[in-house]
């Protein structure tokens, strides 16, 4: 009978913990303009919790914080929220995403199966956008380390790569369709290259004690 007893405590612990997890706060919103959080306006300091859809409509932006990053999303951007292992790992769904790592560590943004971060644990900024055959990385302040599926590559500071997106225009533009073992990396000019958004030094100075 105890043992059934210790059975049901530990069963009840389990699952208030998993609800415990879920509802752990994601984030919060620094500025919003013509912004969603799911599918109500995105309210400045408004929580965000993971599995939270974040999304920008045609002239719009929205910044977040949480905790020593902060992102800024650009016009017509969805993002989903998410963490592991209390790394912010947002997924890009359509769109344009700056990040600001303030000790360049604790972040790394998602599209795809294209993996960007930080390289080293110092102030970095870098900006992934999702296109229809690739995916455009721009390291802005220091290196990013890229992993796209098995190939892993250190984008150096103020240069933008074309990622190829896998399975996705077998003929990209610009390039024929990749041969076994060829690299998906595609360097840019520095001129076509996404510019960065105001938005991602207005709260710079932003508490780092903020969700």
């Amino acid at each position: 009978m105890s043992r059934r007893v210790l059975s049901v405590a530990l069963s009840c612990l389990l699952s208030a913990a998993a609800l415990f997890s879920q509802a752990a706060p994601a984030g919060v919103v620094l500025q919003s303009a013509s912004a969603r959080l799911n599918t109500t306006d995105a309210a400045v300091g408004t929580t965000i919790f993971d599995g939270d859809r974040m999304e920008t409509q045609e002239k719009g932006a929205l910044s977040l914080r949480s905790g020593q990053v902060q992102l800024t999303l650009s016009e017509q951007t969805t993002v989903w929220m998410n963490h592991e292992n209390s790394i912010l790992t947002p997924t890009l769904q359509r769109g344009t995403v700056t990040f600001r790592a303030e000790n360049g560590t604790g972040v790394e943004i998602r599209a795809d199966d294209v993996r960007v971060r930080p390289n080293s644990p110092v102030l970095t900024v870098g900006q992934v956008t999702l296109e229809e055959c690739y995916v455009i990385v721009t390291a802005r302040t220091q290196d990013l380390e890229v992993t796209a599926g098995k190939e892993n590559k250190i984008i150096e500071e103020g240069k933008t790569y074309r990622v190829a997106r896998k399975g996705v225009c077998g003929a990209a533009v610009n390039h024929a369709p990749l041969a076994v073992g060829q690299s998906r990396f595609f360097l840019l000019p520095l001129a076509v290259a996404v510019p960065i958004i105001v938005w991602i030094t207005t709260h710079s100075t932003e508490s780092p004690d903020h969700p």
